[in-house]
């Protein structure tokens, strides 16, 4: 029988890695053994294309060509090399096999020595069978290839696979550190660290000619991850399903250097913009009515702004006058916690009454049962029914008042806050401590917008005091809004702050202005 084979791989490194030669086997294998010798191989092709895809456009045409040269006479038959490896998307493999059954050519597959003959009308069912106890074999492969990686690095401490990693070596499935560029990595984190930013370690990496793993230039984004992993100071770390393997190699750097690197990289958005002035609400303003952020702009010498990055007629503010409003809603939402603490203390002695009612009500539902007991008994004893029924219908009114009582309570109690104040006191204290710093400069706190009104009022009238905050101001307003993870909004001029307030045990959402 003369046969005509379609060969197929994937991508090229299954051609590099052997993966024809085992087919070649398969088929050479089928055809000295098939019985309806002898069995020759007229015409082959190769097709590199994935089974997976949605689209089988090669195999196609293969299976194509392969009908043409059989109406030519050319061949008596299609032969595969195995089953396993046209089923990965079966919505596409049997269509196309359809074609070659429905055009009268007998389809073979060596490996599972299965003949499709298209006067069968149950060929495409034993396909399909066969084809499922492929993929059967698959899945055990499998779960048994992840045993076996979980199994390797838990008891053997050896990498489950040989992904590389810039800095390392594999060595017997062990890390272990590459001399150059272990040593352009410590360089790249120095730079890093004296810096305060990735990018001019990126450059150094690259202008010394290394490349990641993928042959690629170093981005900041890919040199972050690779300073984010553990595996620079000895410790691999694999998340398998069962649990978390540990593997532990000579690192290539010392972990306060590690540390430090984390610490850079967590604060990275703590630092102050790279502009020749200050702002501090960079990147922290939206705008109230297209959502867009506002962006910091300069329009002249001395002239500041922040402005809607999208332009929809929201007006821009003056960079000083904007934060200076920002910076006094913080200092009046400070102080008023005295205020906000004996609001929170009144709550808690409410509930330590409410909770002293409950406990006073429970004492009474447990009298009103003792007397029901002692009424049963007396009814058992004989005592008139008229004395009796009395005394039951008075004992029933109490329990259902106790018992609307007790609901009513519980009610309340669940209806009030459940924060500690002395917790609250305790986060207010911190919170406020820098911002007093801050303003010991003795200028008086103006009221909302009194400024605004002062110059509508009279165009000769000038605030008491400067409205544009000290560098130290500037920053310590940053950096608490970052902290806080406070949003600026705008809208008619109007500007409203939101964020959260750490608690020692819990965080509780507060609104600044």
């Amino acid at each position: 029988m003369r046969f005509y084979c379609i060969f197929r791989e994937s991508s090229d490194p299954q051609m590099v890695r052997k993966g024809l030669e085992r087919q070649w086997r398969q088929v050479r294998r089928f055809t000295e053994t098939w019985p309806s010798g002898p069995n020759t191989i007229e015409h082959q092709v190769q097709v590199s294309e994935s089974a997976s895809r949605g689209c089988r456009a090669e195999w196609q045409e293969a299976v194509e060509q392969g009908i043409q040269l059989f109406r030519q006479g050319a061949i008596d038959a299609i032969l595969f090399p195995e089953v396993d490896r046209e089923t990965r998307n079966p919505v596409i493999s049997i269509p196309i096999l359809n074609l070659a059954l429905s055009a009268g050519v007998p389809v073979f597959f060596a490996e599972e020595e299965l003949h499709l003959d298209p006067g069968d009308p149950d060929a495409v069912n034993r396909y399909t069978e066969a084809m499922a106890k492929s993929c059967a074999y698959l899945a055990t492969m499998v779960r048994k290839c992840r045993d076996g990686r979980f199994d390797r690095a838990n008891s053997d401490h050896k990498l489950p696979s040989n992904g590389r990693m810039f800095g390392f070596d594999i060595v017997d499935g062990r890390r272990v550190p590459n001399l150059a560029q272990g040593e352009a990595l410590r360089g790249a984190a120095q730079i890093t660290l004296k810096e305060g930013r990735l990018a001019p370690a990126v450059k150094y990496l690259n202008e010394n000619g290394f490349r990641t793993t993928y042959g690629k230039p170093f981005t900041t984004n890919t040199l972050r991850g690779l300073f984010r992993n553990r595996a620079l100071v000895g410790e691999t770390v694999i998340d398998f399903r069962e649990k978390v393997v540990v593997l532990h190699h000579n690192p290539i750097l010392d972990v306060a250097m590690f540390e430090s690197l984390q610490a850079l990289l967590d604060g990275r958005k703590l630092r102050a913009p790279r502009s020749e002035v200050f702002y501090a609400l960079s990147g922290l303003v939206c705008c109230g009515k297209c959502g867009r952020k506002f962006e910091s702009t300069k329009t002249g010498a001395n002239r500041y702004y922040y402005r809607c990055t999208a332009h929809c007629g929201e007006k821009a503010w003056r960079k000083d006058e904007l934060e200076w409003e920002v910076h006094e809603a913080f200092s009046r939402y400070l102080e008023r916690r005295e205020s906000q603490k004996e609001c929170l203390e009144l709550a808690q002695k409410s509930r330590a009454k409410l909770e002293e009612d409950r406990d006073q009500v429970a004492r009474d539902l447990e009298t009103n049962m003792r007397e029901w007991k002692t009424l049963l008994e007396k009814d058992l004893a004989g005592y008139p029914d008229i004395l009796i029924s009395d005394k039951k219908r008075e004992l029933m009114a109490e329990r259902q008042s106790l018992e609307q009582r007790q609901a009513r309570i519980e009610a309340e109690l669940e209806a009030l806050p459940s924060i500690d104040p002395a917790e609250v006191e305790m986060a207010l204290s911190e919170l406020a401590k820098p911002w007093q710093l801050a303003n010991t400069g003795g200028y008086c706190v103006p009221s909302p917008m009194s400024w605004e009104r002062g110059s509508a009022a009279s165009a000769k009238w000038q605030p008491d005091t400067e409205r544009k905050l000290t560098d130290e101001q500037a920053r310590l307003l940053r950096e608490m809004l970052l902290k806080l993870d406070c949003r600026i909004t705008i809208r008619n001029r109007a500007v409203f702050i939101s964020g959260k307030l750490p608690l020692v045990s819990s965080r509780v959402k507060q609104t600044a202005s």
